[in-house]
């Protein structure tokens, strides 16, 4: 691994895990970006490791304060309005959902008789043709052909 290419995410991961191979662990010898950058990951999580031990080892009467505290903050508070605000959301998607599912009406159109001469008359001009539209170009080549190879035989 050269050093101009620093190591990705996945590769520090790895490192900080105790999981990588040797191209890693030659690039972060030269490299002082990925060596800083796999520090600082590493650092942030012996951090955050370390709080959480902390936190673990309180007292058991600091929880049961919290319990009690959380439990107080929630039974002074007033939930009054906040039951009208959850009635008025409610109201509004109603009425929204009503509105979105209404289907409007429109009124029917019949075709009329111009169209159905229109398609009549197409039909008719299908039905007259000697070969269908789509193969007229291969016909025009077929006709060709035969003219340059008839020009052939008499010209032998």
């Amino acid at each position: 691994m050269s050093v101009n290419k620093h190591l990705s995410e996945d590769q520090i991961t790895e490192w900080v895990l105790d999981a990588s191979d040797e191209n890693v662990l030659r690039h972060l010898e030269d490299c002082a970006a990925c060596s800083r950058e796999a520090e600082e990951l590493r650092s942030a999580l012996t951090g955050f490791r370390d709080a959480v031990h902390t936190t673990a080892r309180r007292d058991p009467s600091f929880w049961k304060n919290q319990q009690l505290a959380v439990s107080e903050s929630l039974s002074t508070q007033d939930w009054y309005p906040l039951h009208w605000g959850w009635v008025v959301a409610m109201v509004a998607v109603l009425i929204t959902a009503i509105l979105l599912t209404r289907t409007p009406n429109v009124p029917k159109s019949y075709p009329s008789e111009d169209a159905d001469d229109a398609l009549l008359q197409a039909v008719q001009g299908d039905l007259n043709r000697d070969v269908p539209q789509a193969l007229a170009p291969a016909v025009l080549i077929a006709e060709e052909r035969s003219e340059i190879l008839s020009k052939r035989r008499l010209t032998r």
